[in-house]
């Protein structure tokens, strides 16, 4: 083996070692968003040596969108930041848990950090569903994998957006989140699925407003189950203990 392969298998492995990513998922990372059509092929021929899994980098990307949200707080940080502009909910929150609101939206942080790739990562994957019925010829495999590259693509959107709030501090701009996720499942699903997903143009249009409907149905039953059992974790610390 010559020295410069040699030299770039060592920088691949010590990036896996340290942060869990080689150039593979790097590449894979590129592709969903310059060229997705050629990653949805690759994962509908069931190559598994050219592109990573696609769940694999939305989990390491969802950990990541963790780490950034501590820049402003974290969920815990968001929670505070909605109850202060609702000050009787606030008070309402306070005499149910018998805590603080700084109490309450710390231990639920600490929940939500934890359930987020689980919870939201578990709904938002029966999506494969709706790409299996778009394609029935795709395996489970295929199907998991271009979904989550949908959701991986959303997933930067997202994290993009974190990285904006925190720099300018507007926390306004989470309004606007919902919107972008949508539109960026719609974008990527037609740029990669066309000819894959659907037949013509307009199909994948359509087909695409499907999928990004029924996944931010999904996102939202997830974060509806998160926050119920995050919230449900703050109680049971502070009432209970442990």
């Amino acid at each position: 083996m010559s020295k410069q392969p040699q030299k770039r298998e060592d920088m691949d492995n010590t990036l896996e070692d340290a942060f869990g990513v080689n150039f593979r998922a790097l590449k894979t990372l590129k592709d969903i968003l310059v060229r997705p059509k050629t990653v949805f092929a690759s994962y509908a021929a069931k190559d598994r040596t050219t592109y990573t899994p696609a769940l694999r980098l939305f989990a390491g990307l969802i950990a990541l969108q963790v780490f950034v949200s501590f820049l402003w707080g974290g969920y815990s940080g968001l929670l505070i930041t909605q109850w202060e502009s609702q000050p009787a909910t606030a008070s309402q929150m306070e005499s149910l848990f018998q805590g603080s609101v700084e109490e309450i939206a710390g231990h639920y942080g600490n929940a939500a950090a934890f359930l987020h790739a689980i919870v939201v990562g578990a709904f938002t994957a029966l999506s494969a569903f709706l790409i299996g019925a778009f394609n029935k010829s795709l395996g489970w495999v295929a199907r998991v994998n271009i979904t989550f590259a949908i959701l991986t693509a959303g997933s930067i959107i997202g994290l993009l957006g974190l990285i904006v709030l925190a720099i300018i501090g507007e926390p306004a701009i989470l309004n606007w989140m919902p919107l972008v996720i949508f539109l960026s499942y719609w974008l990527f699903f037609v740029r990669g699925g066309t000819g894959i997903l659907a037949t013509t143009l307009p199909g994948s249009l359509i087909k695409g407003s499907v999928f990004a409907t029924v996944t931010m149905i999904y996102v939202l039953i997830g974060g509806v189950v998160m926050a119920f059992m995050g919230l449900t974790y703050a109680y049971i610390r502070i009432n209970v203990g442990g």
